[in-house]
Order: structure tokens, then sequence, then C-alpha cells
């Protein structure tokens, strides 16, 4: 039984909300997205649900049933992301993050699919994507040959 099992199927509170974007290793997310189908929760319920806890500082024992119990943190390793130091216009050294991003690839604001050889708008690409069971990073690096062919005959037009 885990800290989830005493919220299964509440219904959300009406108020205004703010998005938290996070990432998590795929190992980690599978198992959550597993765990909250048992509970009948959506990820982002869970995931409210977890921070509430958190920030309001109740801490609910399974195993005793009892509100207010003292539980000891999990300890895990923390991985820091990996930043390369580069000089800004200033020369004063910036950190520039080494993630991924499909800007190189936008033309009109729109990204190349080389496996339909169709354009879909950025905001929807990576739905797309998904149809291909892909990554929007995978289907453009992957097919990089079509996709520099698509963007030369999209700017020439």
């Amino acid at each position: 039984m885990g800290r989830l099992d005493k919220y299964a199927r509440q219904s959300k509170r009406k108020e205004p909300s703010k998005v938290l974007p996070i990432r998590l290793p795929k190992s980690i997310y599978d198992r959550f997205r597993q765990r909250c189908e048992e509970l009948g929760l959506s990820m982002s319920e869970a995931g409210y649900l977890l921070i509430k806890e958190e920030v309001e500082d109740v801490l609910y024992n399974p195993y005793t049933n009892e509100v207010g119990a003292t539980i000891e943190p999990l300890s895990l390793p923390i991985q820091k992301e990996h930043h390369s130091t580069t000089k800004g216009t200033l020369g004063k050294p910036f950190l520039s993050s080494t993630r991924w991003t499909s800007t190189p690839y936008e033309v009109e604001n729109e990204l190349p699919c080389p496996l339909c050889h169709q354009w879909y708008s950025k905001a929807n690409f990576s739905r797309h994507a998904k149809k291909h069971d892909i990554t929007t990073r995978e289907i453009l690096e992957s097919h990089e040959e079509i996709v520099n062919q698509m963007i030369q005959s999209r700017k020439s037009n």
C-alpha cells in the first residue's frame, strides 16, 4: 500500500491552477503511470496529491493508518544536469543547457515529417511522431537527409 492509496478516486478542488512540467526517466515514468492506472488516478492528479501532501506537511503512514506519523524519507542519489559554460556577449560566462531542441528543423513554425512527407505545426508534432512510435528527436535525426531535403524545398518556395 502506497501514499496514493488513500486518495484513490477523490475529486479535485476547483481553484486556479498552474502547470508544472517535469522530466522523469522512462523507467520511473512507466512505473508511475502503471501505478496511477491501478488506482484510477490520472498522473496529474497523483502528482498534485503527492505535492500537496509535501507542502502541507501532512504525513500519512500507510502501514499504521496514522496521519501525522513520522516517515523517514527515502534517500535517492541526485543526478545533476550537465551544462557547458560559454561566454556571453559581454564576455561573462553563462550556462547553456545541453537540452535538445527542434529549432534547427523549423520552417514557419512547422516541422517536417520525413515518414509522411508532410509538415505539421511545431505544437502538435510530438503527438504526430507518437503515431509512428518514435520521438520528435528520433524522427528528425534518424531521417536527416529527407528532413534536410524537405526544409530546402520549403525554403525555396
